[in-house]
């Protein structure tokens, strides 16, 4: 999680890591 990304991990908790994760894959 990197830039606006890290925003959205915190607004969303689990759900944004996976976000995240989704994104870095």
């Amino acid at each position: 999680a990197e830039g606006d990304q890290v925003e959205f991990e915190v607004k969303n908790g689990d759900r944004g890591q996976q976000a995240a994760n989704v994104v870095k894959v």
